[in-house]
């Protein structure tokens, strides 16, 4: 059995969680959920996602719902804006990033 890789990715503090429970720190994603994660910024239907991943459609559901809960239970969307931010690198306020897959608390 191969290695796992996980890939971490920084909530930023402007983006309130559901439920009043906040991520603190790095969120720790499996390689496979940081791949869904980051093409969730194009807003493709989880079908559209599967087929570029060429995942089924059942495990793309089960990562954007693991996801979103490691994320502090944030909607789809709010999935798909931190997506696009980490895609581009971008931080708050417009500066630059360092990296394509960190988005800064």
């Amino acid at each position: 059995m191969g290695t796992v890789r996980v890939v971490s990715f920084s909530v930023p503090a402007w983006f309130p969680p559901r439920g009043g429970e906040e991520v603190r720190g790095e969120v720790q994603l499996t390689e496979q959920e940081s791949a869904v994660f980051l093409c969730l910024a194009t807003g493709a239907s989880n079908a559209e996602l599967a087929g570029e991943l060429q995942l089924s459609v059942s495990t793309v559901k089960f990562h954007v719902h693991n996801i979103r809960a490691k994320l502090g239970g944030i909607s789809r969307l709010q999935a798909c804006l931190l997506a696009a931010l980490a895609r581009e690198g971008t931080r708050p306020g417009g500066l630059s990033g360092g990296g394509a897959a960190a988005v800064p608390r």
